[in-house]
């Protein structure tokens, strides 16, 4: 059984929405390493021993991040702690997008980017785990959001009558229903919001500080070799 968590990062003009994918064994070594890491970093910065490993909060220096303002070696250290047991566990990656302004301009009643990127999300997530064995199955876990239900019934229509891309699919390996989490109380959440962010800021930030290019760089040879798909759609 695989378990994909997922979040979403974004900006005006595209959305992305990143799967982190393992087994049950491989998020509890994802759990064990991140409380070892959590230690650490209350031992060393006399941070929270329960904080949320939060990319944009992480690394700005923002939240329960605060006390690392300004310190951006030792952030980077700890996201790059993050992202490295992840890869250690053997955690596999699926990122989407879609080009806003171009899903905009292209239907007159455009549905919502999370719905169109989720929906494109699960499909390859349903690929990602037949192409593991015919009987295999995902849970999908995503972070709580306003709009769950709205979510919930759109996957149960997928499963009825299938998705909405140009090779439509009934979802037949993920579980329903599709669950909420809160990322507080989720090692597997904060692990795909690192990542996502890395993928977002790859993406769509021009840093023209060297320093903050090599940090994105070391971090993204982290989530890289275990990236199994990532697409864009440009409508």
């Amino acid at each position: 059984m695989l378990i994909a968590y997922v979040d979403e990062s974004y900006d005006r003009d595209f959305y992305f929405i990143g799967a982190a994918l393992a087994t049950f064994e491989q998020w509890e070594i994802v759990s064990e390493r991140f409380a070892m890491i959590r230690a650490r970093t209350a031992l060393e910065h006399g941070t929270s021993s329960r904080i949320e490993f939060h990319g944009h909060e992480l690394m700005g220096g923002t939240g329960p991040w605060t006390r690392l303002r300004g310190r951006h070696r030792e952030a980077a250290g700890i996201s790059t702690a993050v992202l490295a047991a992840a890869a250690d566990a053997g955690v596999q990656y699926v990122f989407r997008g879609v080009d806003v302004g171009r899903l905009n301009a292209r239907f007159r009643y455009p549905r919502t980017p999370h719905a169109v990127v989720f929906g494109h999300l699960l499909e390859q997530i349903d690929r990602f785990a037949a192409a593991i064995d015919p009987d295999e199955q995902a849970i999908v876990v995503a972070d709580e959001i306003a709009t769950q239900a709205e979510h919930q019934r759109a996957f149960a229509g997928y499963q009825e009558f299938g998705t909405t891309s140009d090779e439509p699919s009934r979802l037949a390996h993920i579980s329903s229903p599709i669950n909420f989490a809160s990322s507080k109380l989720s090692d597997g959440l904060q692990a795909i919001d690192v990542a996502v962010y890395v993928h977002f800021r790859r993406q769509r930030v021009d840093n023209p500080h060297p320093a903050a290019r090599r940090t994105l760089n070391r971090q993204w040879r982290l989530v890289a070799p275990a990236v199994v798909h990532d697409e864009n759609w440009v409508p």
